[in-house]
């Protein structure tokens, strides 16, 4: 119990810190002004769309792109269809015209798709579309303003959940709100080591001098941006470029795809490794130490609060039954569980801190949702994110442990 007690109020420690530190490290860094592209001055650019049965999506998301307020001549849009065997290449083609271009070719994965599609661009701007992405018709211009610094190589956008229905979505959509503060926050620390697949901006002659996307990474987005900053580049972004990607909804398909970031996530980290040195400064000194040391305290935490909610009802049981309860009253069950709840609740002082978090997240919320100029539901869904995702989070990552162990295959789907 002790030893128990110790991981939840160290890890409670390291959040003060770090939430302080990251807090202080926006404040400095909102104090500098980055060098920006001039309309006049704006570089051609490719979009890239890889395309694998998409049928549901892929006309949303060429009008989107194809809605930009980014120079026409100066913008390119070029769809790679990887092998679909549904509609998906017949929508694409519809598109066809003087800016856009359709390729077709045998699976091979996004990846493939992608490196195909590098080939095939004349920009000097690339940018990874995913096929169920939506954009603001000013995000790419947003974004694109970023290089005229010649050391930045990677612009990220504010990435954000499309629609959001479901409990699940909810909980993500208030997981990506908070990831426009910390990424922000990460690049005025030259810090960010992930950049979203769905709609990030790459400059091509980094892909000249280093190779394309690694085809037998299976988060080849996070490899490329590790890559980036081992070679000393710097990876910016642009939080008042939204895109919209589409959440996972239901929970199977979510554990897979987050077994996939995260087993993605430490391979690439033994891979980079040497990026957790004074070498990199901030990245590798405190904001990627501090990402691991929180995973390994939330698996142990939702171990603990599992196990520990399974003893704490039997016990309850037990207790109530020697005490002759009247089981069969259902006013009796529900007057005492409320007045237990909230005994509980309001004798821990793990949960000031709790408060203490919460008032925080939603200084990150309103933060980005000023940002975004867009109302957003994260009030109502900001509760079911303190509820539920410590406990997504650490079984999430267990299962990706799980996997890279034993090496068992992680796939897309």
């Amino acid at each position: 119990m002790e030893f128990i007690e110790f991981i939840i109020y160290a890890s409670i420690y390291i959040g003060l810190i770090a939430t302080s530190f990251y807090v202080l490290s926006f404040i400095a860094g909102k104090k500098e002004k980055p060098l920006f592209f001039k309309d006049n001055e704006l570089p051609k650019v490719s979009v890239i769309i890889p395309v694998w049965n998409e049928e549901k999506t892929i006309r949303r998301t060429l009008n989107s792109i194809l809605a930009s307020d980014y120079p026409k001549g100066k913008l390119e849009v070029i769809v790679v269809n990887d092998g679909s065997t549904d509609n998906s290449l017949a929508i694409a083609k519809k598109f066809e015209c003087k800016n856009v271009r359709v390729f077709s070719k045998k699976n091979g994965g996004k990846s493939n798709a992608l490196n195909f599609g590098i080939k095939k661009a004349k920009g000097e701007i690339i940018f990874s579309m995913d096929a169920d992405t939506i954009v603001e018709p000013y995000s790419l211009k947003r974004m694109i303003r970023y290089f005229k610094d010649e050391k930045v190589v990677i612009v990220s956008p504010a990435i954000l959940v499309y629609n959001p229905k479901t409990i699940l979505e909810r909980i993500q959509h208030i997981e990506f709100l908070l990831g426009l503060f910390l990424r922000k926050t990460f690049s005025f620390l030259n810090a960010i080591h992930i950049t979203p697949g769905a709609f990030s901006a790459v400059r091509k002659s980094f892909f000249d001098k280093y190779g394309g996307y690694d085809e037998k990474n299976i988060t080849e987005d996070l490899e490329l941006t590790l890559r980036a900053q081992y070679h000393g580049y710097k990876v910016e972004n642009a939080p008042n470029a939204p895109a919209y990607a589409v959440a996972e909804g239901k929970f199977i398909r979510l554990v897979k795809q987050r077994r996939r970031w995260y087993s993605g996530l430490m391979k690439n980290l033994w891979d980079y490794r040497k990026i957790i040195s004074p070498k990199y400064g901030d990245m590798g000194l405190f904001v990627i130490p501090i990402a691991i040391i929180s995973i390994f305290f939330a698996i142990i935490v939702t171990l603990y609060m599992f196990f520990k909610v399974l003893f704490d009802i039997k016990n309850e049981l037990l207790f109530l039954s020697s005490a002759n309860f009247d089981f069969g009253s259902v006013w009796e069950i529900n007057k005492y569980i409320v007045e237990r709840f909230f005994f509980l609740l309001f004798t821990n002082p793990v949960f000031v801190f709790i408060l203490f978090f919460m008032i925080i997240f939603a200084g990150y919320l309103f933060y980005a949702s000023k940002k975004l100029k867009r109302k957003s539901k994260w009030v109502i869904n900001l509760p079911l994110f303190i509820m539920f995702f410590a406990v997504l989070f650490g079984f999430w990552w267990l299962v990706s442990i799980v996997y890279t162990i034993f090496n068992k295959k992680v796939s897309w789907r």
